[in-house]
């Protein structure tokens, strides 16, 4: 009776051992696949990063450009603002010295303001005048 209780023993703590290998090879097989896991997370964080990177350079200089947009804007308002008093108080009926009186004031105002690319700017938009014949 010793020897079957022995061998029911051996026989139970065989088949927990062969439990708890298949128990520990079915850990093991999700470790790998969450390492796995991991390893693809890490990669896609890297290159979301990267994206991300690359998207704030994206938006700066956007951001920049609207600044230097709403700059222009303001300038622009600020001219019409100056053409309209300086028609206001010139008193001005002929319309085409009025005009060139203007373009006059705004292209000496042009030129004392902003001294950049002069040389671009006479070249390429000198303004004529031509006499209207008697």
């Amino acid at each position: 009776m010793l020897k079957n209780f022995n061998f029911y023993i051996y026989a139970i703590l065989a088949i927990t051992l062969g439990f708890l290998y298949l128990r520990l090879d079915s850990t093991k097989a999700r470790l790998e696949k969450s390492q796995s896991d991991l390893a693809l997370a890490v990669e896609i964080n890297k290159n979301n990063e990267v994206k991300l990177k690359e998207l704030t350079q994206i938006h700066k200089k956007e951001l920049k450009a609207i600044n230097e947009a709403n700059n222009q804007k303001n300038e622009v308002k600020e001219r019409i603002e100056y053409v309209k008093e300086y028609i206001y108080k010139s008193n001005e009926n002929n319309l085409t010295k009025l005009f060139n009186g203007m373009v006059d004031r705004l292209w000496e105002h042009n030129s004392t303001s902003s001294n950049q690319s002069r040389n671009s700017q006479s070249e390429n938009s000198t303004r004529t005048t031509k006499p209207k014949p008697p």
